[in-house]
């Protein structure tokens, strides 16, 4: 069988497979490699059990990781291959290991998100996926940042040691409901904040006095043109909303990456969230791709 398991056997196989399906240099190429290892080990992964490897011979081909989301009984997969092998029924087998792992833990959806033009749009949909989401890439390259004053009585601050219960309850605050969003664990996001693709500079808060009203958090990701900074999160609390605070905190966040040398800043928007994306626009992003949800739904679950 091709679909094997993941070993500590598989390491650094795994890690030159994923440099290989990219094309970047220097320091981008050194961040992807190292935010792959942070990612496969997270918690909660079990890489042995939810890390799927695709292999001819000794040569890996693609590889499949399952995350398990039980708060809400959804899973999130996923998958990488050879562009050789895109449709090829060993890129199925996979998909559809992949799939099994999650449904035998119990859950009752399986997310997967594919790039716009991702060749194996095909094979999720032979697989009984279906799309349901699209979401925008967008991108800054404007060098000025207008400055934005808060209102009276507000400030923003950096993220300090010690903040960990204090970002993990604002984020769950400001996305409980919102589609696909799992409440995190402290754990999980003091692991987050040791990522080498975060800073505590990068997290920002938003208070009104004594009143926490939302965060950014920012990171750093690879891309061809060198390290481009990225809103990774931007959330306003409940009684903060409608308030027109979004802006100001996400000004915060663009100028702490720009202070951080980032030419440029990207996000990712759902297409259907029109608020949020009359902002971004407003601040000088521009929609430059798109990637695509696609959703399995397992019956008796």
């Amino acid at each position: 069988m091709p679909v094997v398991n993941y070993t500590n056997r598989y390491s650094n196989l795994l890690k030159q497979f994923v440099a290989s399906l990219v094309d970047l240099e220097d320091e981008s190429a050194i961040l992807y490699k190292r935010t792959f290892e942070g990612i496969l080990g997270q918690p909660g992964l079990n890489p042995t059990d939810n890390c799927l490897i695709l292999k001819q011979g000794e040569q890996i081909q693609g590889f499949a990781l399952i995350f398990q989301e039980f708060p809400i009984k959804r899973s999130i997969i996923e998958v990488m291959t050879l562009p050789a092998i895109a449709g090829d029924p060993k890129e199925m087998e996979l998909v559809e290991r992949a799939v099994q792992q999650a449904q035998s833990s119990g859950l009752a959806v399986a997310h997967v998100c594919l790039p716009q033009g991702s060749g194996m749009n095909e094979v999720l949909v032979r697989a009984g996926f279906t799309l349901v989401r699209t979401y925008l890439d967008m991108l800054c390259i404007s060098r000025d940042i207008p400055d934005v004053d808060l209102p009276p009585g507000y400030y923003i601050r950096v993220f300090e040691p010690g903040d960990t219960a204090l970002l993990t309850r604002v984020q769950n605050d400001a996305f409980a409901g919102s589609w696909g969003f799992c409440p995190n664990t402290e754990e999980q996001i003091e692991y987050r904040m040791n990522m080498p693709n975060t800073s505590m500079e990068g997290v920002l808060f938003l208070f009104e006095e004594d009143k926490l009203a939302g965060y950014c958090w920012t990171t750093k990701v690879p891309s061809e043109n060198g390290i481009r900074g990225m809103i990774g999160m931007i959330g306003v609390v409940p009684d903060y909303r409608g308030k027109g605070i979004s802006r100001h905190i996400l000004m915060a966040g663009m100028k702490y990456l720009r202070s951080a040398g980032m030419s440029e800043i990207c996000l990712e928007v759902d297409q259907d969230n029109h608020p949020a994306f009359r902002l971004y626009t407003s601040t000088g992003f521009k929609t430059i791709g798109e990637r695509h949800w696609f959703e399995r739904i397992f019956p008796g679950t």
